[in-house]
């Protein structure tokens, strides 16, 4: 089962959240390095919570990505959510069944995840599979 996440503990200990930021940017630019291509979804507008940390930590990546010269495409939320369910404003539950019925793997089976409403990670891999798509169409249609 992949019940494995990234947590802080694999980042060195910090003082201060741009010491975080930056760790956590150095992990994700080392695994990119000698990509072709990056994709990121772009802020959510409406969005609730820590958003202002999100796009502190988001800034820097896209920074360190310029500085090593790795191409980067920025999807809107709302093509992500038409590419997978036809409608720009789709739920968190809708864009995981357009996933089931596109790919046949639910994935809550793998995350021993019980119940109806899905959660991260699962979310988050359903996301990130129709960022991927849309750059594919960008690029390939």
């Amino acid at each position: 089962m992949f019940n494995n996440n990234i947590r802080g503990e694999l980042f060195p200990d910090y003082t201060a959240e741009c010491g975080r930021y930056d760790s956590i940017s150095d992990w994700a630019v080392d695994l990119l390095i000698g990509s072709e291509q990056v994709a990121l979804e772009d802020y959510a507008y409406g969005a609730k919570g820590r958003v202002f940390h999100i796009a502190e930590n988001t800034g820097i990546l896209k920074y360190k990505l310029w500085q090593q010269s790795i191409p980067l495409d920025v999807i809107q939320p709302t093509r992500v959510k038409k590419l997978a369910s036809g409608k720009g404003n789709a739920s968190k539950q809708e864009m995981f069944e357009a996933f089931v019925k596109e790919t046949g793997t639910d994935l809550r089976i793998h995350f021993d995840q019980i119940g109806k409403e899905v959660k991260n990670p699962i979310t988050d891999i359903v996301d990130s599979f129709y960022i991927c798509k849309s750059v594919y169409t960008l690029n390939f249609s």
